[in-house]
């Protein structure tokens, strides 16, 4: 089979591999698609490691078809339309016994240590395989696992009616909680975005009022719509600079929720007599702990627009520049995805 390999650090060869054989409770998977995700750049360019196995095929946004199944799967059938939840827990820590594989600190992660969706096959066990229409298209079943991600960190938040939000950042992540936060109590939507496509898919998908941080005063703006400031602010972007502003702009007994990725050695201000003062909450969010399953629901309920989200499909030999267009070319090109089958 076709494979995008990670090699080392900003190196991907594409490569022939053995297709994988399934073990009995594992379920071979022909994929059809695979986002590229702001951990595989991270990856790639050596900012992420733990956990991380060269060489290994990443992509953790997997859909596909399964292609065979082994001995001891009864409930899942070749030909049939499915998602995966990347995160295999070790099963006996003490997060894994309170169902937050998450947080266990011996988590195997699909894409990380074991081979992941750039690549025409994978195998995954049975328990992370979530069932998907057959006439879901691929380009929403790569949204599930970011989707699944959302979802933890929105149950955080215990969005309370006639509140405010605002959100950094409209990429993938931040057009995802849009379209939840536009489903919710809130009744103010803000979304802070520098990217003139990005803030216009943001407003088609819900916000009430998008600002241009680098031409606008972010804090004057949101001052204006909400004089107290908001009662939720999530990061969205994984910009140090943007959590450092948005925390400035929670109100009283408001909460920031971190749940973009900022670098691992980044770090930033905070005002911890203000924090007191209002009685701020901030809280952090990552992975999906057992959330793929509503995530599944919402898509194929048609809750989700991933046609304002999914822009581009690429083949898998162009894998490393789609990963540069990531960075490059954030004014094109929002969610992309890996197409293995096609060159």
């Amino acid at each position: 089979m076709k494979a995008a390999v990670f090699v080392s650090h900003q190196k991907i060869q594409i490569q022939e591999l053995a297709e994988p054989v399934p073990g009995a409770d594992e379920v071979l998977i022909r994929v059809t698609a695979c986002g590229v995700c702001g951990t595989d750049v991270h990856i790639y360019h050596g900012h992420v490691t733990q956990g991380i196995q060269p060489p290994v095929v990443l992509g953790h946004e997997i859909a596909g078809v399964i292609e065979a199944v082994g001995p001891n799967v009864q409930h899942l059938h070749r030909g049939q339309n499915v998602c995966v939840d990347p995160v295999i827990g070790c099963g006996s820590c003490q997060f894994c016994h309170i169902a937050r594989p998450n947080l266990c600190k011996d988590a195997t992660v699909i894409g990380y240590k074991l081979n992941g969706g750039f690549a025409q096959f994978l195998l995954a066990p049975i328990t992370n395989i979530y069932p998907l229409q057959p006439d879901t298209p691929p380009t929403a079943g790569i949204l599930v696992e970011t989707l699944a991600c959302v979802l933890n960190g929105y149950d955080k938040l215990d969005l309370k009616p006639g509140r405010k939000a605002l959100i950094l950042g409209a990429g993938t992540v931040g057009l995802l909680w849009n379209q939840l936060l536009r489903r919710s109590p809130v009744t103010l939507l803000v979304n802070s975005e520098p990217v003139d496509t990005r803030r216009e898919r943001a407003k088609r998908l819900g916000a009430d009022l998008v600002i241009d941080p680098e031409k606008e005063d972010l804090a004057a703006k949101v001052r204006e719509a909400t004089p107290e400031g908001m009662d939720y602010v999530i990061d969205a972007s994984g910009d140090p600079q943007a959590v450092e502003e948005g925390i400035k702009l929670v109100k009283s007994g408001g909460t920031f929720l971190i749940f973009g990725v900022c670098p691992a050695d980044a770090t930033v201000r905070i005002n911890p007599h203000e924090v007191y003062q209002k009685e701020m909450r901030i809280l952090g969010s990552k992975m999906p702990p057992y959330s793929l399953q509503r995530a599944t629901q919402m898509i194929l309920g048609g809750l989700i627009n991933h046609e304002q989200i999914v822009t581009d499909t690429f083949g898998i030999s162009r894998l490393p520049e789609a990963i540069d267009m990531f960075e490059s070319a954030r004014d094109k090109h929002i969610k992309m995805v890996i197409d293995p089958w096609k060159d």
